[in-house]
């Protein structure tokens, strides 16, 4: 059985496979995808393989979040299913010394970000990310004021403070490409 899913290894979506795959004989293999789009538009490549994408899935590159997928494919995947898996402790980092007043984050944790950004001054803009993991990349690459993303993709320096922390659960989604 070969899973393929949103990587780079630093996502949720990588860590999700991992427990899926030891509680799952039969699973041996792993394939990490740059995006999720990457995998969707290539389901005629992988039949017999498995797609594991979280409920809370949205694409930033089109307008699809993971009902609009789930209806859109149902004549490509049957979904074999569903377990809870937390997401890494996410957090929202503040530079202090920020030289834009750029926010980044995946399309999936865009509600978090906004609902803390709506009682800054200034509000900043939110530009988005295939995975939190590259969020974080883009930040620390442009100086952006703030970032949401997983505490374990952070190095953090004497300008940053950490914001906010969020413990939240995952419900993930297991399909089979037909």
């Amino acid at each position: 059985m070969i899973i393929h899913t949103l990587g780079p290894e630093e996502t949720d979506s990588n860590s999700a496979a991992q427990y899926y795959l030891r509680k799952m004989p039969g699973v041996n293999h792993i394939v990490l995808h740059g995006r999720f789009e990457e995998i969707i538009n290539h389901l005629n490549d992988y039949p017999g393989d498995y797609l594991i994408i979280p409920a809370a899935f949205k694409s930033c590159h089109v307008h699809m979040d993971w009902a609009d997928f789930h209806y859109a494919h149902l004549d490509q995947l049957k979904l074999i299913d569903c377990f809870r898996h937390p997401l890494n402790p996410l957090v929202l980092i503040r530079r202090l010394t920020a030289t834009n007043n750029v926010a980044y984050t995946h399309p999936s944790t865009a509600t978090l970000l906004d609902n803390y950004l709506k009682f800054i001054p200034g509000h900043a803009v939110i530009k988005y990310a295939d995975s939190k993991y590259l969020a974080y990349q883009k930040y620390a690459t442009t100086q952006a004021r703030f970032v949401l993303t997983n505490q374990q993709n952070v190095q953090l320096s004497s300008d940053e403070k950490i914001e906010r922390t969020y413990t939240p659960d995952m419900v993930w989604c297991v399909y089979q490409i037909i």
